[in-house]
């Protein structure tokens, strides 16, 4: 499968797991919103997913009152690097460079699942608390606001947990959209880092896929993340930006 196809199948992706379950959704022909209230100051719950560049400049006027207007204070656009144009339009309209992870994904007999998470202490959980427990320790995220965000999420995705001494340490979330296993929400407590716990819920989760018939794989890598995934046979797509657009009131 070439690169260009693996691409489209994770913007599929994340135009649905951005906006899955949230309050709020902007639908237009090439630009998707998700709306957070919930998480007012938090951009990652407040995205844009474009694929038509003069779709998304038209649309941003209306982008932000509606996110004025719902309370948020931080939106992000998703803009590949080598998009220029857009670049542009969202610097001259407030957004500025915030994040620049790597799109990254591979169809899913190419990537080393091993034997999945055996030797760890894990389990497939059945409700989102002890996930967001581990999210809002790793990533400074505000534990309540984030569990109301993801509630449910376990009717609609594949969420992974693993324990050290007993307590949740890691996790990790597949969500399977038109073949593509999405990987979602990889977390560490930073006391657990080092043990290969997300690793091998990672392989879990894509040994898992592949029996559910997923046939690739994809998500978005930071900078710590990406040796990993590459280790595990990701291919490296191209920066994906985050370009944010703040109020002056939020906190940081």
């Amino acid at each position: 499968m070439d690169d260009a196809t693996l691409y489209e199948r994770m913007l599929d992706s994340m135009e649905i797991a951005y906006v899955m379950g949230l309050e709020r959704a902007i639908s237009r022909p090439g630009v998707t919103a998700g709306l957070c209230p919930a998480m007012p100051h938090r951009s990652v719950f407040n995205s844009v997913v474009y694929r038509d560049r003069e779709a998304l400049e038209a649309a941003l006027p209306e982008l932000a009152r509606a996110y004025e207007e719902a309370g948020v204070l931080a939106w992000t656009v998703w803009t590949p690097a080598e998009d220029a144009r857009a670049r542009a339009a969202l610097e001259a309209d407030g957004h500025v460079l915030d994040a620049s992870p790597q799109a990254m994904a591979a169809p899913l007999d190419e990537v080393d699942v091993g034997e999945g998470a055996s030797g760890l202490d894990w389990e497939r959980a059945e409700g989102v608390d002890e996930m967001c427990t581990v999210l809002a320790g790793a990533f400074g995220l505000e534990r309540e606001p984030i569990s109301r965000v993801l509630a449910g999420f376990e009717r609609v995705a594949h969420i992974y947990l693993a324990r050290r001494d007993g307590r949740p340490a890691a996790c990790t979330a597949a969500f399977d959209v038109a073949g593509d296993c999405g990987i979602y929400w990889v977390g560490t407590l930073s006391e657990a880092r080092g043990a290969g716990l997300a690793t091998g819920l990672m392989r879990q989760a894509l040994l898992d896929a592949r029996e559910r018939g997923c046939t690739t794989t994809s998500l978005q890598a930071t900078a710590l993340g990406r040796p990993v995934y590459r280790r595990l046979g990701y291919r490296e797509l191209g920066v994906i930006e985050m370009w944010e657009r703040r109020r002056a009131e939020a906190s940081s």
